[in-house]
C-alpha cells in the first residue's frame, strides 16, 4: 500500500510536469497554425500581453520569448539584418494599443535582425530578435 501510495504521488508529479511543458511551448504551435512560422520550442517566455477575447479571433498579440543561443532561432525564418523604421513605427502603433510599458518594449537602438509577413485580411506578425539580449519579440495584428 505503500509503495502504491508512492507510486501515486510520483505519476501525478510527472503528469504535472509534461503538462507544465505543454503549455509554455504551446504558443509556438498556435504561430506556427496561424502563420507557418516553426519556432524552436527551447525558450523561456518572459512576457505576454493580447487585446482579449473575441468572436473572430482578431485583435492584437505580444509575447517576449527568452533564448539561450542565437543559433536556436536562426534557422526559423529569412531574417533581414537591416534596421527598418517603418517595422519600429508599425510595432510601436500596436504595442502603444496594448499599453505595453517601455522595459517591455523592444530595444532598436540595439542590434536586432527581423521578420514579418501579412495576409490578405492585413493581419500580420514581426518577429523581432535581439541579438544581445537573446529575445524574440512576436507581435500580432490580426484582422
Amino acid at each position: 500500500m505503500k509503495n502504491l501510495s508512492k507510486f501515486m504521488v510520483l505519476a501525478v508529479l510527472v503528469i504535472a510536469v509534461f503538462l507544465y511543458v505543454q503549455i509554455n511551448k504551446a504558443y509556438t504551435k498556435i504561430i506556427d497554425i496561424n502563420w507557418s512560422i516553426s519556432l524552436p520550442t527551447s525558450y523561456k517566455e518572459i512576457y505576454s500581453i493580447d487585446s482579449g477575447a473575441s468572436f473572430h479571433g482578431d485583435g492584437e498579440r505580444y509575447h517576449i520569448f527568452q533564448y539561450a543561443k542565437e543559433s536556436d532561432i536562426n534557422q526559423s525564418v529569412n531574417w533581414k539584418n537591416n534596421k527598418d523604421e517603418y517595422i519600429e513605427t508599425e510595432i510601436d502603433k500596436v504595442l502603444s494599443s496594448l499599453n505595453v510599458r517601455k522595459e517591455n518594449m523592444p530595444n532598436f537602438q540595439s542590434n536586432y535582425k527581423y521578420y514579418t509577413i501579412g495576409k490578405d485580411d492585413n493581419s500580420k506578425i514581426y518577429l523581432i530578435f535581439t541579438t544581445d539580449s537573446k529575445k524574440l519579440y512576436v507581435v500580432e495584428d490580426i484582422y
